[in-house]
């Protein structure tokens, strides 16, 4: 008999390879999370967005709503990675995470970078300034004409207060909500910057009389955030999407988000292509 030439000998070969390679190509996120019985989800805290609780439990808006997505594929642990706002899409990209959920707002640049599930909290924009308001500042546009300080976390209202002329010198970033009012507690900025939402629970850790909050800035839309996930993982942000939608269809996703402070129904008004400029 003759033994096959080394042309048909490499096909034989490629194709067992392809063959043996199959199963873990076709392998998607979502079948992984299913494997693992675990989703790894990166979030930064900012109540009501995401809040850990004294027992080390992660609560908020966000986390409920991705648990009751996930418990559709039944016994599935939520692991929290909490990391600076500026960890958030890095960490993503790395595939440290599997999932951000955390009020990342949809914005065509994230657009470009990452994975955007259906709006799920929307807020409109937020200043918490000293009783009284003595510097005068109600917009974006008198903060940068001002001489004073402002706080902000990386990448949201930071980017914002650059755009309308703020100078960087003039932006402390802190690495959340909490490090931002520390820092007006202090004396050492005079505005904080935040989604109207996160600046409402704010508040209630100021003395009282001590600081006014300031919503609905002009000039300012609304914003909405939703799930991020990595470019490669369509599956899962699909998965996520549908059973967003059925949440929302049941009444679920309306509860969950009234128990926050949150308005299920502005979410409606938008969607992620709208918010994106462009499918994603």
């Amino acid at each position: 008999m003759s033994r096959p030439s080394l042309h048909t000998r490499s096909l034989i070969a490629a194709t067992l390879l392809a063959t043996v390679a199959l199963p873990a190509a076709a392998q998607g996120k979502l079948d992984q999370i299913k494997a693992d019985g675990v989703i790894q989800m990166g979030v930064a805290l900012e109540p009501p967005y995401s809040i850990l609780e004294p027992d080390g439990k992660l609560t908020g808006a966000d986390p409920d709503v991705l648990r009751a997505v996930f418990s559709e594929l039944g016994d599935v642990d939520l692991k929290a990675n909490v990391v600076d706002w500026g960890a958030l899409i890095p960490g993503l990209l790395a595939g440290r995470f599997d999932s951000v959920a955390t009020g990342l707002f949809i914005r065509p640049e994230r657009c470009e970078a990452v994975l955007f599930s259906q709006p799920v909290l929307c807020a409109s924009e937020a200043f918490i300034v000293r009783a009284g308001n003595p510097n005068g500042i109600t917009t974006y546009a008198e903060l940068a004409a001002s001489g004073v300080m402002f706080s902000t976390v990386a990448g949201a209202e930071e980017k914002r207060a650059l755009e309308v002329g703020v100078p960087p010198e003039r932006i402390m970033v802190a690495p959340d909500i909490f490090g931002s009012v520390d820092l007006l507690k202090s004396g050492r900025v005079d505005v904080i910057g935040f989604p109207d939402v996160t600046l409402i629970e704010a508040m209630k850790s100021l003395p009282e009389g001590e600081y006014d909050l300031l919503t609905g800035l002009a000039g300012e839309p609304i914003q909405c955030s939703a799930a991020a996930f990595a470019k490669g993982n369509a599956d899962l942000r699909d998965f996520f999407d549908a059973r967003l939608a059925e949440l929302q269809a049941s009444g679920e996703f309306a509860a969950i988000l009234t128990s926050y402070g949150f308005d299920p129904t502005v979410t409606a008004k938008t969607d992620r292509t709208t918010l994106c400029g462009a499918e994603n």
